[in-house]
């Protein structure tokens, strides 16, 4: 079966693509044609997000074939989602589970001075604070892996090459971009905490 998605605006190829992928039996080839650098790279990002396997190549007239094997993992979803902001939402979200990760164990890098100090501003005494100071060993051990995980996700969301769409982002789309920037803060805010503690109580 052979596409012919030239001159189409996103997200267009990808809702035929999917459109045809969804009639076709598993194992089936589909020859996607499209001309636009949005077209071809969602397509390719939707083609990998349904574990279809393709290869690629360059027409005379400037557009791209591409041929996509539709693979046993394919799933069909509702027609009326929006594929590409279904693959937006997962990389996002993936992104900000990183970020989770990082800020979680930010918060255990800056244990040895951060935790007392939210204990005196919450009103519990010293008294409830158990083994705080066994983690000081392990500080280099979270702060290191809070620096990988921060660079990922920073990464994933920022540098990384993003789908492209003229539509408009979705809630849970808009949700996620600011999950992932109020958790990159907090995470470089706890992870250097030990540095300007001094500076905040005028020590």
């Amino acid at each position: 079966m052979i596409l012919d998605c030239r001159d189409m605006e996103c997200p267009r190829p990808v809702l035929e693509t999917k459109k045809a992928l969804d009639a076709l039996p598993e194992d089936a080839t589909l020859i996607v044609e499209v001309n636009t650098l949005s077209g071809r790279e969602n397509c390719k990002r939707f083609a990998l997000s349904q574990r279809c396997t393709f290869s690629e190549e360059s027409l005379d007239d400037g557009a791209t074939r591409l041929v996509i094997v539709k693979g046993k993992g394919y799933v069909e979803k509702p027609d009326e989602e929006n594929p590409l902001d279904a693959m937006i939402v997962q990389e996002r979200r993936s992104s900000v589970l990183v970020l989770t990760a990082a800020f979680a164990t930010a918060l255990l890098s800056a244990s040895c001075c951060l935790v007392p100090t939210l204990f005196m501003v919450f009103g519990i005494s010293f008294a409830g604070i158990i083994n705080v100071s066994a983690l000081e060993p392990y500080r280099w051990i979270f702060t290191a892996a809070a620096v990988v995980m921060l660079g990922i996700g920073f990464y994933k969301m920022v540098i990384k090459k993003q789908i492209e769409c003229d539509c408009a982002p979705s809630l849970a789309s808009r949700l996620l971009v600011l999950a992932f920037w109020v958790l990159f803060l907090f995470s470089i805010a706890a992870l250097f905490y030990p540095y300007y503690e001094g500076w905040i109580w005028g020590e």
